[in-house]
Formats: C-alpha cells, structure tokens, sequence
C-alpha cells in the first residue's frame, strides 16, 4: 500500500518538474503569474530577456510596470483585468516598456485562472516581442494577421499549471515524450485539433497531412528543435475529421536539470483565416496582372488593329475623290470601303465578347460537354458539309461550368480547326481523367491533384511549335489574313474561358501536320 502511495507521489513529482521546466526553458515568450491584484508572483527565462529584469527585482511588484505613462494614465492594467476576470481572457498588443527604458511591442493574452469553486485566484500573462514585425508592418503598409505567441506559464502549484494548460483556448499546447507521443493535451487543443483525451499516448505526427508524414516532416521538426533548441513551421494540419487549417507550430526542446532532453513543449496556432487572407491577396495580384496583361492587348488592338481597316478606309476615299468621275473606280473602292468596314465591325465584336467574359464562378453548374458538342455540330453542319469535314466525338464528361461560355469554347476549337485545314478535315475529340504529374507542358504549380483532359486534334496546316503559346495572345496571327478569314481573337477567348474556369489549355504541332489542343479542366468526382 505504501509503495503505490510512494510511486502516485513520485508520478506527481515528475509531472509537476515537466511542466515547470516547459514555462522555465521558453524564451520566445515572457510567461508571468499574477495574484488576482497583479503583483507578479513568477517570472520565466522569456520574462527575463524581453523584459530585462531578473527574477528577484521584480517579482511582488505589479505588472503596470511594464506600461507607458499614458496606458497607466487611461488604466490600461486594470482594464485588461477587469476583461480577463469578466471573460474569462484579455488579449492586446501595444507598446510596452522594458528595465532600461525602451520600448518594445508586445502581444500579451491575459487569462483568469480558478479554483475548483470558480472563484479567480490570480491570472497567467503571456507576452511576446513582436518589434521587429510591427516595425516591417508599418513599413510595408500590410495588413496582415498579428500573430501573437503565447506559451503556458505553470506555478509552484501543479493545481495552477493544470489550471493554466486547461482554460487557454487559443493555443494548442502540448507536452510530448522526447519520442513525439502526446503525453499532456490542453483544451485548445482539443478545440483546434478535435481530439479529446483519447489522444494521449499517439505520436503526434497524426495531425500531418499524409505528404508532410511521407517526407517525415514531423520527425525532421523534432530533430530541429533537439538540436537548435526550438523549430518553427507553418503548414497546413489535419483535425480529427479529417478537414485541414493553417497551423502556425512552434516545437521547444525541453530538459532536465541534467541538460537531458525530457520532451518537447508543442504550441500550435490556428492561423487558417490569415492563410486564406494571404491566398486572398495573391489572387488578387495575380488577377490585377492578368488585367494589366489584358489592357495592354487592347490598347494594342486600338493603335494598331483597329486603326488598320480607318487608314484603309481614309486612303480609298481619298482615291474616290480623285476619281469621282469614274464610275468603275468608285464602284471598286466602295467595295473595298465596305470591306474594311466589316473587317473593323468584327474586330471591335471580338474585343467586346472578349471583355464581357466574366471571371465569376458563383454561377457555375453540371455542365454535359457531350450535349454542347451536339449543339457545336449542329452549328457548323453546313460548313462541315461544304469541307467534307469528318468529326469524330469521343465520351465526354460532365464538369462544373458556364454553359454559354463552355459552348463559346468548343465552337472556337472546331472552328479553329476546319478554318486552318486545306482539304477533307478531320477533327477529334476524346476525353480523359489525368493526374497531376501525368500532365506535360502545364503551369509550374497545379491547384488541382486530378483533371479531365480534353484533346481537339485536326489534320490541318499546323504551326511550328515556337509559336505554341504565342497563338493565344489576342490578334497574334500566324497565317495571312488573305488566305485565312478571321479577326485573330479566338484561340484568345479560348484562353480566357478556361482560366475562368480555373483551368488551363496548351498547344503541340508542327508545320504541315495538324495540330493538337489539349484543354485541361480541374475534376472532382461527383459525391
């Protein structure tokens, strides 16, 4: 009976020295216990580098110490309080102070701590130096999402650790053997991860994606952290239910007296908002220059393109005038007039289809390509008729899209290819389901892990292949104008249909056989 009361003891002893040296070795934050008046009770390594003072000449002051004048002045300290013993938590970034005088910006959480009966009995406060980020947000004008630290300070009492780990939600902090199985599990991060105290005793590696554990990411941290003191990582993190968020983790050696390694403390952030925010702004960037890119073409359009058929229109008149009394050369160049008019009428309704193209996926449905190649078919039967044209349509798929912008995209394609082929064309369409490395000659980075690929192949004149993705540029034309009709606009429009529908297309050929167009939608298979 007295051995197992000794081995509960020494089992209580051991867990009490884990969490003191998990606040004690942090740096990276000030880790602070209050009384419920705000004196300072216990200060950790991470105090005493942010804020300079050493244990002994500042614990039993209050905390106000840390604050300028003016937040003293509008009670700043004791409102923070008030909040954390109101609701449960107080967090705030500012300017804080430190021994010597100067000023650093500190994100601090201020949480209530109680007892077994709810009654407050003191408060944890946790800071962290964020200097050098504010100063590089105010620089750069960015909003960004403040990322403030937090790590989990433990009293003399193993009651109040407990207390401390548990009522902190934010943050998911977790104690791992020095092996990376969860031994202590607080409440945020059941709230962050999902997993309740059925945890305990896995190896923490089961919040990695499937490819982050392929490339043993988890055991890589750990060996960072064992051999630099700390590792820090961002990345995305699985939950219990298998969805994934934006984990900010900040992984720290832990030790015993010996300098042994005993663990490792595990703190994790839910930063997915920030993530997507950022993702946000990417996309955002990356539309403007596409916009720019597309601004540029049409100011190309109007000082070259369009300004073509108005010379030709302004010289034949100027030759009608000269010859205003020859019937036969007026009839000529009013021809020519009307020519060129049409030619200007068709550019400026290519430039205008072109800019009405919206980017604006909300209004996507299940689309049946196999029923907009019926109506492509349907479209240009005459003109398959007079080329002696043969079609072949494979199996096609059922995607998310624009009807009307999907058929627009198809009937560029079979019209592309019966306008560029000399005799009897011959066009094929079929289908496949691809994954991402299967894909050639696409973008660097794919968004998508699975496409369906659609392959529009014609037995017609070709190109050479350097001009593969010169032909997608608007009023970029390979052939003469004279020979082939056309105003330079539809393999452009192709182009942008497929981006706004979050794909991509690509081109091969050579000069003389034909040529292959391969557009590429991103699939995701019907649950």
């Amino acid at each position: 009976m007295g051995t197992n009361l000794e081995q509960v003891i020494e089992k209580l002893r051991k867990s009490e020295e884990r969490y003191h040296k998990m606040i004690a070795e942090v740096e990276d934050y000030a880790i602070i216990l209050l009384d419920v008046d705000g004196i300072i009770q216990n200060w950790n390594r991470g105090a005493e580098k942010i804020k300079q003072y050493k244990e002994a000449e500042i614990v039993g002051k209050h905390f106000s110490t840390f604050y300028l004048p003016e937040d003293i002045e509008n009670n700043l300290p004791e409102t923070l309080l008030g909040l954390a013993r109101e609701n449960g938590r107080a967090a705030q970034e500012g300017w804080r102070k430190r021994k010597d005088g100067t000023r650093f910006w500190g994100s601090i959480t201020i949480t209530a701590l109680h007892d077994d009966d709810g009654v407050v009995i003191g408060y944890s406060k946790v800071t962290r130096d964020l200097t050098e980020r504010k100063i590089a947000e105010d620089q750069q004008n960015q909003v960004t999402e403040q990322l403030r630290a937090l790590n989990t300070e433990l009293s003399l009492s193993e009651q109040r650790y407990h207390q401390m780990i548990a009522e902190v939600q934010d943050y998911a902090i977790i104690f791992l053997d020095p092996s990376g199985n969860i031994v202590n599990w607080n409440t945020g991060a059941q709230v962050i991860k999902g997993y309740s105290s059925e945890i305990i005793g896995t190896n923490f590696n089961v919040f990695y994606t499937p490819e982050d554990r392929k490339r043993k990411l988890p055991e890589t941290l750990l060996e960072h952290a064992k051999t630099h003191g700390k590792a820090n990582h961002e990345g995305w993190r699985v939950r219990k239910n298998g969805s994934t968020f934006w984990g900010n983790t900040v992984i720290t050696a832990l030790h015993n007296k010996s300098g042994e390694l005993i663990g490792f403390s595990k703190v994790t952030r839910d930063l997915t908002e920030k993530k997507m925010a950022e993702d946000r702004l990417v996309a955002y960037a990356n539309e403007l220059e596409i916009r720019n890119r597309e601004l540029e073409q049409f100011a190309y359009v109007t000082s070259h393109d369009l300004q073509e058929p108005l010379r030709k229109i302004r010289t034949f008149t100027e030759i009608i005038q000269k010859n205003a009394g020859d019937s036969a050369v007026v009839s000529r160049y009013f021809e020519k007039i009307n020519r060129a008019a049409e030619r200007m009428t068709n550019l400026i309704k290519s430039v205008l289809n072109y800019s009405r193209l919206s980017r604006d996926n909300a209004g996507f449905v299940d689309v049946d390509l196999n029923e907009i190649m019926v109506q492509v078919q349907a479209d240009f039967e005459l003109l398959i008729a007079e080329k002696n044209a043969t079609v072949h349509v494979g199996k096609l798929p059922v995607i998310q899209g624009d009807y009307q912008q999907l058929e627009q995209l198809f009937s560029n394609l079979v019209s592309n290819a019966l306008k560029f082929t000399d005799s009897d064309p011959v066009i094929q369409i079929q289908s496949k389901f691809v994954n991402q490395e299967q894909i050639v000659g696409g973008p660097d980075h794919l968004p998508e892990e699975r496409y369906v690929e659609i392959l529009v192949a014609d037995n017609g004149i070709g190109f050479e292949p350097k001009y593969a993705d010169l032909i997608f540029t608007m009023f970029q034309r390979l052939q003469d104008t004279q020979d082939y009709a056309g105003t330079g606009i539809g393999l452009a429009l192709c182009k942008k249909i497929i981006e706004n529908h979050r794909g991509f297309i690509t081109a091969t050929s050579e000069q003389g056989k034909g040529a292959n167009f391969y557009v590429y939608f991103p699939y995701k298979a019907q649950s």
